[in-house]
């Protein structure tokens, strides 16, 4: 299956996941638009999402993630570890688009004497194994500062990059590194 038609499944999933999603998470910055949502299953959660930036590119994913939320009531800390299947299109030239599965996950600290501040970091890492089509390598990476806002709404402010070691060319595509603001709301 090609990437012109990867990514738009990704996409679409992410938009009809919306209706039952648990969460729905967007952020802007001054090029770029990203949207993710995750339904929760219980002891794990199904997230899909996509970027488009308007010189970098755009990529889709679908994932899956387990958490230990028995734990997560204790602890102000959340932590969650996955997969996420990614369709990427870097707008580097020809043959500059592939597949990879990254895996990685997320942590996220919630300060107990400040209960609505928490720091939230992701990594999600493809090796050459298990990248495809015109991608060697790949890493997403994300950290934030988060202010809840409402009970079930928080805003954030974000940096975050997507590098892709792609076979034809001799320098990476960086997509999306970047400062945004964004709002996280949960349903």
């Amino acid at each position: 299956m090609s990437i012109k038609k990867i990514l738009p499944l990704a996409l679409g999933a992410a938009v009809a996941a919306q209706a039952s999603a648990n969460t729905f998470e967007g952020s802007l910055s001054n090029e770029a638009v990203k949207a993710d949502v995750s339904i929760d299953r219980g002891s794990y959660f199904l997230d899909a999402g996509g970027m488009y930036h308007t010189d970098d590119g755009k990529y889709g994913y679908i994932g899956a993630h387990i958490e230990d939320k028995d734990t997560a009531k204790d602890y102000p800390l959340q932590i969650g570890i996955g997969a996420r299947l990614l369709a990427v299109d870097t707008e580097v030239g020809d043959n500059d688009d592939g597949v990879a599965v990254g895996l990685g996950g997320f942590y996220r600290y919630t300060f107990p004497k400040a209960n609505r501040f928490s720091v939230y970091g992701s990594l999600y890492y493809s090796p050459q194994v298990l990248s495809f089509q015109n991608i060697e390598n790949m890493y997403q990476a994300e950290i934030r500062g988060e202010y809840r806002t409402l009970r079930n709404a928080l805003v954030f402010v974000r940096y975050g990059l997507t590098n892709v070691d792609l076979d034809d060319y001799s320098s990476d595509a960086e997509m999306n590194k970047s400062i945004g603001i964004g709002v996280v709301t949960y349903f």
